[in-house]
């Protein structure tokens, strides 16, 4: 559940209608959760429910769904996830913390000018005041903060809370012109907090859709990460349609 869903807990009404945080809650052991994706792509099980309420699986994805996409039209989010994960110092002998974009905000995607672009992030810090300059792990470029939002709360299991700010990019390197440029210089994959790893070469390509085109996601449209070029092509081009909803960070974030 994303942050956006808290927004829209009934705060009025009779005790029978209010919706309750924990009629969707469950126990999901950690030891449960992939750390990578199945190998190859598509090679996952997928989960099938009858209309009793019996629990079965398909061996396979991509030898399965042909036989569900028959009749339908197919929508694809096609938007690509940014290395919006960055590790910056507000100082040369303090320790790099976690700086995460979490919403382009009104950029057309990475390819506006670095140069005083202002993006949303949370840094991994509390109490940041405005004017505190963070500098990128490899000296490229220098984040400003120009406005603080408020504290972001995390869960337990997470690596602790931050402040949600806004910061103003400023380029060091004459490499850097766009914010892409930047991201791709010195951010990596923003891979979710719950698979519990660093980022890997490998996650660019394994964190993102086949047919992912045009970034600015924080966060992949998941639904999308099982289907192969093979499928699609199964599929075909007419029962295929793509938009771009870029994905803020919101989906990471807990409701507590």
């Amino acid at each position: 559940m994303s942050s956006s869903s808290a927004a829209a807990i009934p705060t009025s009404g009779t005790a029978d209608d209010a919706i309750r945080l924990a009629d969707f809650s469950y126990d999901l052991r950690l030891e449960s959760i992939a750390k990578y994706p199945a190998f190859p792509r598509g090679s996952s099980k997928l989960l099938r429910v009858d209309a009793d309420g019996n629990v079965s699986f398909y061996d396979n994805f991509t030898d399965s769904f042909g036989q569900f996409a028959a009749g339908a039209h197919i929508v694809f989010n096609e938007s690509k996830v940014v290395n919006g994960r960055l590790n910056v110092r507000s100082g040369d002998n303090e320790e790099a913390i976690e700086m995460m974009i979490l919403d382009m905000g009104d950029t057309t995607g990475t390819e506006i000018d670095c140069i005083g672009v202002d993006l949303k992030v949370m840094l991994r810090r509390v109490d940041v005041p405005v004017g505190t300059k963070f500098v990128t792990s490899k000296g490229m470029g220098t984040f400003e903060v120009v406005h603080v939002d408020g504290l972001w709360e995390e869960d337990e299991h997470s690596n602790g809370n931050g402040t949600e700010c806004t910061v103003r990019c400023i380029a060091h390197d004459e490499s850097i012109k766009t914010v892409g440029d930047m991201l791709d210089a010195v951010g990596m994959v923003p891979i979710p907090p719950y698979l519990d790893r660093e980022a890997e070469e490998s996650d660019a390509e394994a964190y993102n859709n086949v047919y992912a085109a045009g970034s600015g996601s924080v966060a992949a449209p998941t639904a999308g990460l099982h289907f192969t070029d093979k499928l699609l092509r199964e599929i075909g081009d007419d029962n295929l349609s793509f938009l771009s909803l870029h994905v803020g960070a919101g989906t990471f974030k807990p409701v507590i």
